[in-house]
């Protein structure tokens, strides 16, 4: 039907046609970048709001001229209509996956409550209207976004497999036990950008971000500017593999929040040396609290200190990476990805207790 009309398609909509395939080409665009940062998560849920002001707009010409179909649906498969169904169902399904895309990637437990059900609700409702819409067909006009969606539909798919089974893809790792004497979980955890952007920086590759909650999933009780109302501030730190002390530093203020010290970026620590080509660091440790020094051994479980928000942090939390040399920003420097022994993950409500156990964003810890 859309090749019978070309040739006497009217002047608006070839400029519209024009107008969506720019949209569609900067999304894309923009997308790729904030996936490199590690943004990906953001970006897509600012696009799926964003969609729902803009897809509407681009929609109204149409509706002001009736180049809308709405009678689609008297006749959905009659023979005239059947060609409908390829970008009604390249959009639906294009809006389903950034929408559950931006679900699994929610970091729950860094929001209060009111606030993580206010996220799911605009990620349910929008990617919910935005499906809407696209039953509703233009007569003319939707290739743009059908070749947008098209192209992105097999980039998300992707992504979702590299996320979500960080073990396929990671034989090289190395086995830890908990940091955490305590049950904890994953702020930043998995060796793609989607949920851990710490995979955009070649020093903390597979690096995590291990937290400890309060019994209700959240990080804070109350008031997120005070240091004592975060459950992983003052939270014991044990060992997590075996070695020599090599690097200890205890004497860095905890940060204010809002506050970061980038000219020390990992703030109190240790370094433990496994072996020759294998260092596990501890960053961003609470002031004064080191129980070791350099030149300690120490086994799994002893303890190392506790967790504050020492370096260049955000809020309370545990660094954690294993790396090939001692310092963090050796040249050449790299990281291993990393897998747990004698844990039970917790992810979306199921347990699996096993060992060799990869952990991703929101995945709770219990150690055994």
């Amino acid at each position: 039907m859309e090749n019978d009309l070309a040739s006497v398609t009217p002047k608006w909509q070839k400029v519209m046609r024009i107008i969506i395939a720019i949209i569609c080409g900067l999304t894309f665009m923009l997308g790729a970048v904030a996936f490199q940062f590690g943004a990906l998560f953001n970006f897509v849920l600012l696009a799926i709001m964003g969609g729902c002001l803009l897809v509407p707009l681009t929609r109204l010409p149409y509706f002001i001229n009736k180049e809308i179909h709405w009678s689609f649906w008297k006749a959905p498969f009659a023979k005239p209509n059947r060609s409908y169904w390829r970008p009604i169902l390249l959009r639906i399904v294009f809006w389903s996956l950034c929408g559950l895309l931006v679900f699994l990637s929610v970091p729950n437990a860094m929001l209060k409550a009111n606030e993580l059900a206010q996220v799911r609700t605009i990620i349910i409702g929008g990617t919910a209207f935005l499906c809407l819409l696209s039953l509703i067909p233009k007569r003319i006009g939707g290739k743009p976004m059908s070749i947008f969606a098209g192209f992105s539909i097999p980039v998300i798919l992707f992504i979702f497999a590299d996320s979500l089974m960080p073990q396929l893809s990671s034989k090289d790792a190395i086995t830890v036990h908990s940091p955490f004497a305590a049950e904890s979980f994953m702020a930043h955890a998995g060796h793609n950008k989607l949920l851990n952007y710490h995979t955009a920086y070649a020093s903390q590759k597979h690096a995590l971000d291990i937290m400890v909650a309060y019994e209700d999933g959240r990080e804070n009780k109350n008031d997120r500017k005070v240091l004592e109302d975060y459950a992983c501030f003052g939270a014991r730190l044990i060992a997590p593999v075996s070695g020599e002390i090599i690097a200890a530093k205890s004497d860095l203020v905890d940060q204010k929040i809002g506050s970061r010290d980038p000219e020390n970026p990992e703030g109190n620590h240790v370094v433990i040396k496994m072996d020759g080509t294998h260092y596990a660091l501890l960053a961003h440790m609470k002031q004064n609290s080191l129980a070791v020094a350099v030149g300690d051994q120490v086994v799994v479980g002893q303890k190392l200190g506790e967790c504050g928000n020492s370096g260049n942090t955000t809020s309370p939390h545990l660094h954690f990476q294993i790396q090939r040399y001692p310092d963090l920003f050796a040249k050449d420097g790299y990281t291993y990805p990393v897998k747990f022994d004698n844990t039970a993950r917790i992810r979306r409500g199921k347990r699996v207790e096993k060992d060799g156990l990869f952990y991703i964003r929101n995945d709770r810890m219990v150690p055994n």
